[in-house]
């Protein structure tokens, strides 16, 4: 699996199939959940995004890879919760000024 492209960014919408979870109206923030489905691998991925219309380079969005049961029980109110939890994700967007590096820890979706 560590050679799939879905392990090494930049990635591409074309690879994933995806499947909205919905959106996460904690504190205003509209943050768009999905869980991907990799085409290649069959992994899957729980992303988070959300974009600040009113803040340039505010856009972020964020990619952890999730067993079946993670992604079944998936809700957009936990969903930031999940991604914390995890030993690593992947995080990018304009507001990182990148197309994608690994991360871990604490996600910026607040303003």
């Amino acid at each position: 699996m560590t050679d799939c492209r879905c392990m090494t960014p930049p990635f591409n919408y074309r690879d994933f199939e995806e499947a909205p979870v919905g959106c996460d109206e904690t504190n205003g923030r509209y943050g768009d959940v999905a869980i991907e489905t990799c085409r290649a691998c069959g992994s899957l991925w729980l992303t988070y995004r959300v974009t600040y219309e009113g803040f340039s380079r505010s856009g972020r969005w964020y990619r952890g890879l999730v067993s079946a049961e993670v992604a079944a029980a998936a809700t957009p109110e936990t969903a930031v919760a999940v991604l914390e939890g995890l030993e690593w994700y992947f995080a990018g967007g304009s507001y990182f000024g990148s197309s994608g590096a690994k991360g871990a820890g604490p996600v910026q979706v607040d303003l």
